[in-house]
């Protein structure tokens, strides 16, 4: 029944689109190796697949962390999660969890998807509330909606953006194509950058730079983040088929 329930999914689908669609279906996972300024810091998994019991909803989830000798310099588990519509994914849920240099921060937003507000929670804060379109997506989000994208060198393409409890417009550019070597293996890759209309990418995050295969799956091979004192790079090292299956597909 479940298999016969994406090939319905699908099937109106462009190829493109149906191969990434089945991967957020089924299920997928990436792991990817840290650096911060080309010095080796940590590991990163990135995880995408049904929400539990709700079949018209995707949950997401990204979860750094910086390794045992590494954390001498800087210590960070950052987790975050996001859950959105299928559809079209709008974002429905987002709640980011950051530890870093001993300070936590924790950081919960929820759309009312009947009278599109957005209403964020921080412990020790007056809740805030905003009014969002649809969709609108978060910082994890977009990453993944790029990937259903068309992804042609010299294209950009407009969305709407809810970070920090506020509302931005973000123009992603298709800047170019290169070939790039990663722990995983050697990909021909579309750069892609992100960028608010107004200054930076997101508040705290430094501007951003993706790169995803030149294929139909657009996987996310290289992410890296410019910040006030250099650059933190994600390389992807494995691709495992289901989100949090133990063997990778590819890699190591």
């Amino acid at each position: 029944m479940k298999r016969w329930i994406i090939a319905v999914l699908l099937a109106a689908a462009t190829p493109a689109v149906a191969q990434v669609n089945e991967r957020f279906l089924t299920g997928e996972t990436l792991d990817y190796d840290l650096s911060w300024l080309g010095i080796p810091g940590g590991s990163a998994r990135m995880t995408v697949g049904p929400e539990p019991n709700n079949p018209s909803r995707l949950r997401m989830t990204s979860v750094a962390k910086t390794s045992s000798s590494f954390s001498f310099i800087i210590r960070v588990r950052d987790e975050i999660e996001s859950i959105v519509a299928r559809d079209d994914f709008s974002t429905l849920h987002y709640k980011k969890h950051l530890n870093e240099r001993g300070k936590v921060k924790d950081d919960t937003t929820v759309v009312d998807e009947q009278g599109r507000i957005a209403t964020r929670t921080r412990p020790k804060h007056t809740p805030q509330e905003v009014a969002v379109p649809r969709p609108v997506f978060d910082p994890l989000s977009l990453v993944y909606h790029l990937r259903a994208l068309e992804l042609q060198p010299g294209r950009t393409q407009s969305f709407t953006v809810l970070a920090d409890g506020k509302v931005y417009k973000l123009d992603a550019r298709v800047t170019g194509r290169e070939t790039l070597q990663t722990p995983a293996g050697t990909f021909r890759t579309v750069v892609v950058e992100p960028r608010m209309l107004a200054g930076g990418l997101f508040k705290d995050e430094g501007s951003l730079t993706i790169w995803y295969t030149d294929d139909a799956r657009h996987i996310p091979v290289r992410i890296r983040s410019d910040v006030k004192v250099g650059s933190i790079t994600a390389s992807l090292r494995a691709i495992h088929g289901g989100a949090g299956d133990p063997e990778p597909v590819i890699g190591r």
